[in-house]
């Protein structure tokens, strides 16, 4: 698939093309009951559009404003991991290897957002540190008989050096939802700092993981208290990895606080050389006068050097289906993007990059739904922070049906899912459970509510795929309400499913996707 597709990857102009809203099909099934529903819904302003999609049989069961442009928020992942599957497939794995050329260590990065990732390394069997992990690298290195290195050069080529989005929020760009994308990222690019109280009244001290030496952190403006709560809060300054602890601290904290990092590639390679000089590995020359170490002992490398292969000390590996749980049951917007650009660079064969990603999204598109779908979809990003990405809620549930209907990669979408009660959806669908399965991804920016995903009877193989998206949301009560409309919803199917359990008289015989 790859070749044919790298040969035939199309730019589209990104224009918002809003399709015309065709009237309402009154034989549809479900469509009385969804309108009622949303007649009675005290959503204020909220513009809402949906789609309901029998997967088994291709009916359309409901539709509201169905080819209206949406900001579509995090269901912009729905996209972004379906066509991931498409193109990588689900046995892909990012690799992120240590090789060894003569005397410089050269690390590769494969633009595997879980490298390093705390929450990840605590999924795994044994749990694993994030110390732990750099132990074990190190140990790959030391137990090749490495006792010096000139340098570390750390590859990072596989995407592109544009680290954050032009369309991502400025003044949220210190959040761990708008972290950096980078060909090599590592402890999910945030710094987590636990603030610990010091003596009344003077500043409080800080344990940081990742262990580092390197961190400037600047605790003037914060202070510790006898009494109220802990209200710490971190801030970087701008294209540096220099921060300023802010607030209140009274109790040491529990949960970290977390901020972003900046030029991540080379800021792993410079902790690794922290790592390896603890396993007597002599990194550069060394010492410097004044205690310090030689900084030009790492770098990153040159858009067109040429490294050579060397010998490969270790590899870490990371399953495609553990990035796109991630992805779409936590929500986790680096992994996203990383996906985005992965796709970009599997394709094209050039550093993987927003634009080269968001082309090869719309060239599934269009193999999948149509050049219409291609040209009224606007693809910003992979994750939906960008308030310029606009989808439909029909192109939304057709993609979702296409996923379904495809042997090789439906069931590794719909496992990327969350249930009620998993991530994303831990609070939802608590007043009113469905009795058939439900797997979704919420979406949620300013303004914007979604939901979109399947309702499996559990049993035949029936799928309803749905896509709910609402634009305009006023923030209070109104948000509430759209929330409570999605379950409304999701709930309509659930009885639809059940009503089509009871018509079969449990006689049916499976039906199987197509």
């Amino acid at each position: 698939m790859h070749v044919a597709l790298r040969n035939r990857v199309v730019s589209y102009v990104s224009v918002a093309v809003v399709a015309a809203c065709a009237p309402a099909v009154w034989a549809q099934p479900l469509q009385a009951e969804i309108d009622r529903i949303l007649s009675s819904a005290k959503t204020g302003k909220a513009r809402i559009g949906l789609s309901i999609v029998d997967v088994n049989t291709g009916e359309l069961l409901a539709a509201r404003r169905e080819g209206e442009a949406f900001i579509p928020a995090s269901n912009q992942k729905v996209l972004t991991t379906g066509a991931a599957l498409w193109v990588l497939k689900p046995g892909f794995e990012f690799q992120t290897q240590l090789r060894l050329d003569g005397d410089k260590l050269v690390i590769v990065g494969s633009g595997d957002p879980a490298f390093g990732d705390p929450e990840v390394l605590q999924q795994m069997s044994p749990k694993v540190t994030v110390s732990e992990l750099l132990g074990t690298l190190a140990r790959a290195v030391t137990h090749a008989g490495v006792k010096q290195l000139s340098e570390i050069v750390v590859d990072d080529r596989v995407f592109d050096r544009e680290f954050v989005h032009p369309t991502w929020p400025v003044e949220q760009l210190d959040k761990w939802y708008c972290a950096e994308v980078s060909g090599l990222n590592f402890h999910a690019n945030v710094l987590d700092v636990y603030p610990r109280p010091g003596a009344v009244g003077q500043r409080p001290g800080a344990v940081f993981d990742p262990q580092t030496e390197i961190i400037d952190l600047d605790t003037s403006r914060a202070r510790t208290v006898q009494s109220g709560n802990n209200t710490v809060w971190l801030r970087r300054e701008a294209k540096t990895n220099r921060f300023q602890m802010l607030g209140d601290v009274r109790t040491a904290v529990t949960r970290p606080v977390q901020v972003t990092l900046t030029d991540n590639p080379l800021f792993f390679g410079q902790i690794f050389a922290e790592r390896l000089r603890i396993e007597g590995v002599v990194v550069g020359p060394g010492p410097v006068p004044g205690g310090g170490r030689d900084a030009t002992s790492v770098r990153v490398v040159e858009p067109s050097e040429s490294i050579a292969a060397g010998r490969t000390l270790a590899i870490v590996k990371t399953p495609l289906k553990d990035v796109l749980r991630r992805c779409n049951a936590e929500s986790h917007n680096l992994y996203a993007e990383a996906i985005l650009k992965r796709i970009g660079r599997d394709v094209t064969g050039q550093s993987g990059s927003w634009e080269n990603g968001s082309s090869v999204l719309r060239m599934i598109l269009t193999e999948r739904l149509g050049p219409d779908a291609a040209r009224s979809t606007i693809i910003r990003d992979g994750s939906g922070m960008s308030r310029e990405n606009r989808v439909s809620p029909s192109t939304l549930a057709r993609w979702l049906v296409e996923l379904a209907k495809d042997d090789a990669v439906g069931n590794a979408f719909l496992e990327s899912l969350p249930r009620p009660g998993e991530g994303t959806l831990e609070r939802r669908f608590r007043a009113n459970p469905p009795k058939h399965e439900v797997r979704a991804k919420s979406g949620y920016i300013r303004n914007v509510r979604a939901l979109s995903g399947y309702v499996n009877d559990g049993k035949d193989g029936h799928l309803v795929a749905f896509a709910i998206l609402a634009n305009d949301v006023p923030g209070g009560e109104e948000d509430g309400v759209v929330l409570q409309l999605h379950e409304q919803i999701v709930g309509v199917i659930d009885r639809y499913l059940a009503r089509d359990d009871e018509k079969s008289g449990g006689e049916r015989p499976a039906r199987r996707r197509r």
